[in-house]
């Protein structure tokens, strides 16, 4: 076969084959002709001259096509330009449930020792009855000594105030009325000894007369004025009786007055403060002994209980924990930028983590004044219906959601996917005007439907990458699709 190479009439070149009728002997294997093969040398170098043209004519317009075009993109993004959004005003935060206002209950009384319990873990107990007893032997012993000795005391202050028996008291009067009797007796021998002495006296001044005139004997006369001495004495000594028995009386007045009255106000006044303090003691007693029946302070839930039989009280011990009127409580940790949106009154939705199908609605009750210096966060206390603490609903200790409604706004928003986080910071890709994207760090608050309210870092019109902003980065070019 043999092989002819030949170029067209427009530069290409061509390649085919011939056939030819093979030659019998020796010409079929001689040699061909060396102009026929200097023929064929010049047009292989022919053909690849015109290959290296056609190359390099296609590789000078392919270079300045690239020069006039620039680079091309790298990838094909949708954007979005921020504007204001209505946004439903829907805060989500999560919390605790626990109980609205906890009871730690414990002995007021230390060193006694545990005697009965009555509740345990989860009953419900109402204000009043009795959860557990402690024993109170010796403090009902030393009661009982307080409170005799209350009653000797007592029995001290009345004889004190009057410490004549009635009989005394009879004997006192009798005194009285004797005395009265000798101040009239005496009275009364008073008034006939001043009778007697003007009598006499009137004698011995008659028989002075009769003497002058020799009627009677100077010796008669002289009788009559010893007479007269005698009856003046007489008088003299009734009036010291009268005043003898004056006295008596006054004494005797003043002894039935004492024994009326009673004792004396400072000895009185030093029972009653004795009989005072007595009381105080036997009180303190009994209250200690009251204290030893340990009671629920309110209607509530028993969370939890820490006392066992055998325990000894101290004062700082917590035998029980209750939650007040069987109320909870969500306590919600808020950011700080979406509290000052919260406020008490607002209707919050929460639902438990371990059951969505489990909501409830609640209320806004208190927005704490102080935020975590360290988390910027602020607590949010949401009440919860009384019956959510049964069988099915919240227990104390749940983790849960809640939606609190914070009402409508129109705030500057992007798609909530185009606001991408690094090293614990926000920030988007903006779209320049040639294209290229540029990383804008931004504050970020409520996200609502989709979309992220944009605190600082945007203005309204920028236009952001939100489909294939994560494969971006700082200065890339890209094609902006629809």
């Amino acid at each position: 076969m043999e092989v002819k190479s030949t170029i067209n009439e427009t530069g290409s070149l061509n390649q085919g084959q011939t056939k030819t009728a093979p030659e019998s002997g020796a010409d079929a294997r001689s040699p061909q002709p060396f102009y026929k093969n200097k023929k064929v040398i010049v047009l292989s170098v022919a053909a690849a001259a015109a290959c290296l043209a056609v190359f390099f004519f296609n590789f000078a317009h392919g270079a300045q096509d690239a020069k006039t075009t620039g680079p091309e993109p790298i990838i094909t993004v949708t954007a979005e330009r921020a504007a204001a959004h209505l946004m439903e005003g829907v805060v989500q935060v999560t919390g605790t449930i626990w109980a609205w206002d906890p009871l730690s209950i414990g002995s007021e009384v230390n060193g006694l020792r545990v005697e009965s319990i009555y509740v345990d873990d989860g009953d419900k107990v109402k204000r009043g009855q009795v959860l557990a007893r402690l024993n109170s032997a010796v403090l009902n012993a030393q009661l009982a000594e307080e409170k005799a000795k209350l009653k000797a005391q007592q029995a001290t202050l009345r004889r004190t105030i009057q410490p004549n028996r009635p009989e005394d008291l009879l004997s006192l009067q009798a005194a009285h009325m004797q005395a009265e009797s000798a101040v009239a007796e005496a009275e009364t021998m008073l008034v006939k000894a001043r009778a007697n002495l003007a009598n006499a006296q009137h004698n011995s001044k008659r028989y002075r007369g009769l003497v002058a005139e020799g009627a009677v004997s100077e010796q008669e006369a002289d009788q009559k004025d010893t007479d007269a001495k005698t009856a003046d004495a007489e008088m003299h000594n009734a009036a010291q009786k009268v005043r003898t028995a004056k006295f008596q009386l006054e004494q005797a007045k003043q002894r039935l007055i004492m024994g009326q009255q009673g004792g004396r106000k400072e000895d009185v006044d030093i029972s009653n403060a004795t009989v005072a303090q007595m009381q105080a003691n036997v009180s303190r007693l009994e209250a200690l002994v009251a204290q030893t029946v340990i009671r629920a302070p309110s209607d509530g839930l028993i969370m939890r209980r820490e006392a066992h039989l055998g325990d000894i009280t101290a004062m700082n011990k917590v035998l029980f924990q209750m939650v007040r009127d069987n109320r909870l409580e969500m306590r919600a940790q808020v950011a700080e930028v979406d509290l000052h949106d919260i406020h008490p009154g607002q209707k919050a939705v929460v639902t438990d983590s371990t059951a969505s199908s489990f909501k409830v609605e609640g209320r806004v009750r208190e927005v704490s004044p102080m935020i975590d210096q360290d988390m910027r966060l602020g607590t949010v206390r949401i009440d919860l219906p009384q019956t959510v603490n049964d069988k099915r609903g919240f227990k104390p200790g749940n983790f849960a959601h809640a939606e609190i409604e914070v009402g409508s706004k129109s705030p500057l928003a992007v798609p909530a996917k185009a606001v991408l986080s690094r090293d614990n910071k926000s920030f988007v890709y903006v779209v320049n005007g040639d294209n290229t994207v540029s990383a804008r760090d931004v504050k970020t608050g409520a996200r609502v439907q989709g979309y992220a309210e944009i605190l600082s870092g945007l203005n309204s019109g920028e236009a952001v990458v939100v489909r294939g902003a994560g494969f971006l980065k700082n200065g890339d070019l890209v094609r902006v699709g629809e």
